[in-house]
């Protein structure tokens, strides 16, 4: 099995069944061995608006092409071998990594998210410091 190396602020292409790829970006260490993973998409009207990524900002990977949302009701915990077994084959590992100054934007919006399910809000409140 693959030994994934994870860095909060990594993104990572996931396969998210049953037809799409989604980016997924570790934003807090939950435990020893899982971590915090939330979606990144492409804004839609529906889209909560809690976390908005601009393209062609500094620091911006240049995997953002469109203006996008931090998905925070599609959040995952995972440790490095089940992100293993999701990543998109042939995908780059990580896809991308997304600077502190953008993390931080991340993290905070998921404490500010209502969508972000309330076990995974407690848990990023914690890692943050913040409970």
């Amino acid at each position: 099995m693959t030994s994934i190396n994870i860095q909060l602020g990594d993104a990572f292409l996931l396969e998210t069944p049953p037809n799409y790829q989604h980016l997924y970006i570790a934003i807090a260490k939950t435990s020893d061995t899982n971590y915090l993973f939330v979606n990144l998409t492409k804004r839609r009207d529906n889209s909560e608006a809690t976390c908005i990524l601009q393209p062609n900002t500094a620091g911006m990977p240049s995997y953002v092409k469109a203006e996008s949302v931090i998905a925070y009701q599609f959040a995952r915990e995972l440790d490095a071998s089940q992100l293993a077994l999701d990543i998109c084959e042939g995908s780059r590992i990580p896809k991308c990594c997304f600077p502190a100054d953008i993390l931080l934007k991340i993290q905070q919006g998921g404490i500010a998210s209502k969508r972000l399910p309330k076990i995974y809000k407690k848990a990023l409140k914690r890692f943050l410091g913040v409970i």
